[in-house]
């Protein structure tokens, strides 16, 4: 694609109103912190991502948006392929498990902090009014009004993910929600592709490194059962 191309697609989408993308962080953000589901959290991971990628075209150069686009997309493929191995690992653990139950071996231990789903609805909920409540009273001056709220809504929304979860792979999640956010802001700083290629080459290593730590997990839970 190039940057005509690019230029083309922008004022194609440039009639999307702004709130619209704010809804989308919300939903993906909510999606992240109460669906526990790895197809459902890299789905809104990717859709993270390419919300991003759109919000960005309109406030800097297009070819700086494709380029996070295109990393949050290998970022998605690393954060599927391992989460695929880790779900395939732990079905054998989970059969692994009831056997051991069925002949009484063993006893099933809790999670170490497992809040319910109502808990967390109401716990994003209350993020969510924190960050309308700083994205109106501490607006970035660089950004428009909504995206604001929104970098607010993703740095909180991953600070949820880090305290509530015990997976390497939503902890992950979690941090590059944080930089997402961070980068909505930073971006519009400073958007030389060289220093967008080295926040990509930040997140590329840290997706890599939680996928080797989700599927060294897997493989450790597995081989306790």
């Amino acid at each position: 694609m190039n940057l005509i191309s690019l230029r083309d697609f922008v004022n194609l989408v440039s009639w999307v109103p702004l709130t619209f993308f704010l809804v989308i962080f919300f939903i993906t953000g909510t999606i992240l912190v109460v669906i526990k589901d790895w197809r459902a959290s890299v789905g809104a991971f990717l859709l993270q991502y390419l919300s991003m990628g759109l919000v960005l075209a309109r406030l800097v150069r297009p070819e700086v948006a494709f380029a996070k686009v295109l990393v949050g997309l290998f970022i998605c493929v690393i954060m599927y392929l391992s989460a695929r191995q880790a779900s395939w690992r732990h079905k054998l653990t989970s059969a692994s498990i009831g056997l051991h139950i069925l002949l009484g071996t063993r006893v099933v231990a809790g999670e170490v902090f497992p809040p319910g789903r109502a808990f967390r609805l109401m716990t994003v909920l209350l993020m969510g009014i924190t960050a309308v409540s700083l994205g109106q009273n501490y607006p970035i001056s660089t950004l428009p009004f909504v995206i604001s709220i929104a970098v607010y809504w993703l740095c909180l929304a991953g600070f949820l993910l880090l305290i509530l979860s015990e997976n390497p792979l939503k902890i992950g999640q979690g941090l590059l929600t944080i930089l997402i956010g961070f980068e909505l802001w930073y971006t519009t700083l400073e958007g030389s592709l060289i220093v967008v290629g080295l926040w990509g080459s930040v997140n590329l290593i840290l997706a890599l490194a939680v996928g080797y730590l989700a599927t060294v997990r897997s493989v450790i839970l597995e081989e306790d059962f």
